[in-house]
């Protein structure tokens, strides 16, 4: 056992040690990938979790801003059972006045708690795909012969006024899918007395929306009924913005640049405030935010555990990748090392605990310079460079061992014919 930990632990700086992976088995470089797939994981949760509250701090123009709205006495924010709660609606990107009292430093604010699914009263529409911009009605449309049809394509727009279900329009989406005879209709009836009014009302527009409308994906993800809250994402995350902070009911999303010009993107969830928490001063402000992002930390988890699993037939082929420059440079130098590619592999195999933590190590620092949503592909680069110099320094010196080597050899038989 201490034979082993000696060469798991040491392989990565001494080339004598490594080559023992020479006399060892495969089951190493299993391991090696385990122990990379961790420290990896590591590195990213640290890079992008532990950096935050420093970026915050060093954003002098972003914590101006988020204190002169968060801790505003109009908003009156409070925690109500883990969901934000303000009395009024906010947003700087189309309302002068907001952009006066809550604007600041080139900052946006939107403010808008309502439920995440209120539905938007979106407009439909058709609009010509020929360069002219002509927008018809989907009356319109329906009476245009089958070639006319393919001159236009289906579009929506968000209004940002929420739709209310009242009894008269859940009649008509009701009548509507009775008339086509809608199956999911049919069983969302036969649960009518098991769900509120409210939700049944939900799920009958819902169904109606996908019925009706031609396919929303492109703007609804689940393709379902357009909601209220993606009309900000649409109209002003899509359409360019960079500083902001958007809060929701059960969330808020915000983009700021430190003071060194490190753009960060963060998004925060409010389980780790106290129901009845109100934010009134500019601590309360900072609290908001950086314990609003750290709610985030079990999510993180997930999805970087999730794209290294997705990724990890990349991370096995970096070392296979190596082992085969090697292999090839270690034959044309005639080194002993090189007389199969097994060898090879075991020997960039010993270097992938080592190696993984090294640039766990480094892509945390780079965490507090590299966009959020660069980190991932900035730990597969480490981590394959770090890999690259360890191979490049082993092959140098086994270049240096056989000249000496060969050098060697060559005296010993100019000494032996003198002789």
């Amino acid at each position: 056992m201490k034979s082993w930990l000696k060469f798991i632990g040491l392989s990565f700086f001494s080339d004598k040690i490594s080559k023992e992976a020479l006399k060892r088995g495969y089951l190493n470089i299993a391991l090696g990938v385990v122990f990379a797939l961790v420290f990896l994981l590591c590195g990213l949760l640290a890079a992008d979790l532990l950096p935050f509250s420093a970026q915050y701090n060093t954003s002098t123009d972003f914590t101006a801003f988020v204190r002169n709205a968060v801790s505003d006495d109009g908003l009156n924010l409070e925690v109500k059972s883990q969901k934000i709660a303000a009395v009024r609606i906010v947003d700087t990107f189309s309302s002068e006045e907001d952009a006066a009292a809550y604007g600041l430093n080139g900052y946006n604010l939107v403010v808008d708690t309502r439920p995440a699914d209120t539905f938007d009263d979106f407009e439909a529409y058709y609009l010509s795909n020929d360069g002219e911009q002509q927008e018809i009605t989907l009356e319109d449309y329906a009476t245009l012969s089958d070639v006319a049809k393919r001159n236009f394509d289906f579009k929506i727009r968000y209004t940002a006024n929420e739709l209310i279900l009242t009894d008269e329009l859940t009649a008509g989406h009701e009548s509507y899918l009775t008339s086509i005879n809608s199956e999911s209709f049919s069983e969302l009836q036969k649960k009518q007395g098991e769900i509120s009014r409210d939700e049944y009302q939900k799920q009958v527009y819902s169904l109606y929306v996908k019925a009706y409308y031609p396919d929303l994906s492109a703007y609804e993800s689940t393709g379902s009924a357009p909601l209220l809250r993606n009309y900000y994402f649409h109209n002003y995350l899509n359409g360019g913005a960079e500083k902001y902070l958007f809060i929701f009911n059960d969330s808020c999303v915000g983009s700021f640049e430190t003071n060194t010009g490190t753009k960060v993107t963060f998004y925060g969830f409010y389980k780790n405030f106290s129901d009845g928490t109100t934010f009134s001063t500019a601590k309360d402000a900072d609290n908001f935010i950086k314990s609003a992002f750290n709610a985030t930390a079990p999510l993180s988890v997930y999805v970087y555990f999730m794209n290294l699993i997705r990724l990890l037939p990349f991370i096995i082929l970096m070392p296979l990748i190596l082992a085969l420059i090697a292999f090839c440079v270690l034959r044309l130098i005639k080194s002993k090392m090189g007389k199969g590619f097994g060898g090879c592999i075991k020997i960039i195999g010993s270097y992938l605990l080592i190696g993984s933590l090294i640039s766990a190590i480094i892509t945390f620092i780079c965490g507090y310079f590299v966009p959020r949503n660069s980190l991932i592909i900035a730990t597969l680069l480490i981590f394959f460079l770090v890999l690259l110099i360890r191979t490049a320094v082993f092959l140098i010196i086994e270049n240096i061992s056989v000249k000496k080597s060969v050098k060697t050899e060559t005296e010993n038989t100019v000494t032996e014919t003198e002789k």
